[in-house]
């Protein structure tokens, strides 16, 4: 090779090392400040699918809230809801609260289960002709406690399916 082809192939690599250096630098700019996306849950019923945003979402201080609205979908009495739940819940200690209404006499009925950190990443919230599910929640719990000892919820997924 001629010195002049290696020195025209020299100057073509730093060219190629700077552009690559300067697209790399970008995406990482560009991820580096893109706004954090807060998880979101899969809701699914006869043959629909949607995606909840959490209602509310705060730090484990219950600091820095963020609101959205509930999410909704359709669950005709005596039809499962089926839930689906990403890591960043189901890897935590979380519970569901589910509430019914009894199509006969209009009263409403509330159940909760707590699940373990990494218990489950789906769930099946069965109803019956008779005890139509009116909506779900899924909260994860935070550090601090009401009177009772309880936690609070620091970030709440809701579903209304009626």
């Amino acid at each position: 090779m001629q010195a002049r082809t290696k020195k025209t192939l020299a100057l073509l690599l730093v060219a190629l090392v700077i552009v690559v250096g300067g697209v790399a630098a970008t995406v990482w700019k560009l991820v580096d400040s893109a706004e954090p996306t807060l998880p979101t849950i899969t809701a699914y019923a006869r043959g629909k699918t949607v995606t909840v945003d959490p209602a509310q979402h705060c730090n484990l201080y219950l600091e820095d809230c963020v609101e959205n609205p509930i999410g909704q979908l359709d669950v005709p009495a005596g039809y499962p809801l089926q839930l689906s739940l990403p890591a960043e819940i189901a890897d935590a200690p979380w519970r569901i609260i589910t509430v019914y209404g009894d199509t006969q006499t209009g009263q409403t009925y509330v159940d909760g289960a707590m699940f373990e950190a990494g218990a489950r990443r789906t769930l099946t919230v069965k109803s019956s002709p008779e005890l139509q599910l009116l909506g779900v929640e899924i909260q994860l719990p935070s550090a601090v406690v009401d009177e009772a000892g309880e936690p609070i919820a620091h970030a709440v997924w809701a579903v209304k399916t009626f």
